[in-house]
């Protein structure tokens, strides 16, 4: 497992906060909030403002907290499911980076338009106003999916077996009634995390410590 500890005396005073929104692009913004808090010895936060009502089912979200789940248990960092209850995202944001006392905020470029942040206003303005000691990353999410190519290394054959109510990735032989494709494992770990590309139909999967966690578009690889 990859963890991230920060009990010991070098720990910092700066706190990572990484804003999360439904989409292809988490991963991309997780790794980097991971990348930041591991070289500064700092706890790391996944936040995300969840407009959706608890009585209505969203398989983007279903799918998205299952992933975020797995990824802050593997890293050692807090997740936070902030609902909006109707109020300004960047409020909610900056009320949970203030009672977290949080130093450097990590969000994804906006996909609004430029009418739609002349109306609605941009939320990297509004959190500049709300917070002003926070120093705010703006990741650009087009250059990043650009890079990942160079984060997985060159795949290799594998299968993903049934066991129990969960799929377990094998890498040695394949094996009857399996799941058969190609595994491409993340530079950034010595574990099996990465992607797990199906040979037929193209369905690839997020691949956490040898476990599929969830299904992913196929802008991501």
């Amino acid at each position: 497992m990859i963890t991230t500890s920060y009990s010991e005396s070098t720990e910092t005073d700066e706190r990572i906060l990484v804003c999360l929104y439904y989409g292809p692009n988490s991963e991309l913004l997780i790794r980097r909030g991971w990348k930041l808090a591991t070289a500064l010895r700092a706890p790391l936060t996944l936040l995300t403002v969840d407009p959706t009502d608890d009585n209505r089912f969203s398989e983007a979200r279903e799918k998205n907290m299952a992933f975020w789940n797995s990824m802050a248990e593997t890293l050692q960092a807090d997740l936070i499911v902030a609902k909006s209850d109707s109020r300004n995202v960047a409020v909610v944001i900056a009320e949970n980076a203030k009672e977290r006392r949080i130093t450097q905020i990590i969000i994804g470029q906006s996909a609004r338009t430029k009418w739609e942040e002349i109306a609605k206003g941009s939320i990297i303005n509004q959190l500049l106003h709300l917070i002003k000691e926070v120093d705010i990353h703006i990741v650009s999410v087009q250059r990043e999916i650009q890079k990942q190519y160079e984060d997985y290394e060159r795949g290799v054959k594998a299968c993903l077996v049934r066991e129990g109510n969960r799929f377990e990735l094998r890498l040695d032989s394949l094996v009857p009634d399996s799941v058969e494709g190609v595994f491409y494992r993340s530079v950034h770990t010595d574990f099996n995390n990465g992607v797990f590309k199906v040979d037929d139909g193209g369905l690839k999967y997020r691949i956490c410590e040898g476990i599929a966690s969830c299904e992913i578009s196929k802008e991501e690889l």
